[in-house]
């Protein structure tokens, strides 16, 4: 794989496009929603296991596709796209890449915040507070992770576009799973409770677009990351 990066974008560049990204759903006036309009954004690094899957697979062609480009990527020019400080615009060359894959931008995975009522489960010999809900914080991978497993699998951290304060009326629309729920597949699965934990029965009308930042094809269930 031959890559040409056409344009360095930078954190802060990056941070006002985020800002951008609308839901696939509208308000009831049929205005688009903007959830990071005013959400903290800011660049971190985590290890693959201080954060949580959304999905319950990963595609074994977006292992293989972000092995390639991270290789040819260090190869050329030095970068590692586990450790990215802003985004890419870049352009491919490959015999089997399609026309429409040539040219995208690569951002750095998207962890994000999204809050959960949790109810303490006690352990034995534990005191029972079974009775008590509590508000939490629980950092979800919203995308970006074949990237996530990736660095996983080294066991070395990746840097992220960490989003926190986002609006809680548009939670992410997954819920968290672990690990040891991911597997490795050749295909999407067909089935949706093999896919996520779905949170909303429309689901999408809180979805992400980042399609909108040429992150590859318009973003829809499935899409690799």
């Amino acid at each position: 794989m031959k890559v040409t990066i056409l344009k360095r974008i930078s954190f802060e560049e990056l941070e006002q496009l985020l800002r951008q990204v609308p839901l696939k759903g509208r308000d009831s006036s049929g205005n688009q929603i903007f959830p990071y309009a005013t959400a903290r954004i800011s660049s971190k690094s985590f290890y693959a296991d201080e954060v949580n899957p959304s999905t319950f697979y990963l595609l074994k062609s977006g292992l293989e596709r972000q092995r390639e480009l991270r290789s040819s990527l260090m190869d050329q020019y030095g970068i590692d796209t586990l450790c990215l400080d802003g985004a890419l615009h870049f352009r491919v060359e490959g015999e089997d890449i399609l026309e429409h894959e040539r040219e995208k931008m690569l951002i750095p995975p998207i962890i994000e915040f999204t809050p959960r009522f949790i109810v303490y489960q006690p352990q034995s010999g534990e005191i029972d507070y079974s009775e008590i809900v509590v508000k939490a914080y629980i950092p979800l991978i919203n995308d970006g992770a074949h990237r996530a497993f990736l660095a996983k699998e080294l066991g070395i951290p990746f840097n992220v576009a960490f989003i926190s304060q986002s609006s809680e009326e548009y939670s992410f629309y997954a819920h968290a799973n672990s690990w040891g729920n991911v597997r490795v597949v050749d295909e999407v699965p067909a089935r949706k409770e093999d896919k996520k934990l779905y949170r909303l029965p429309d689901c999408y009308a809180v979805y992400r677009d980042f399609g909108i930042l040429g992150c590859g094809d318009p973003r829809k269930a499935g899409a690799k990351s």
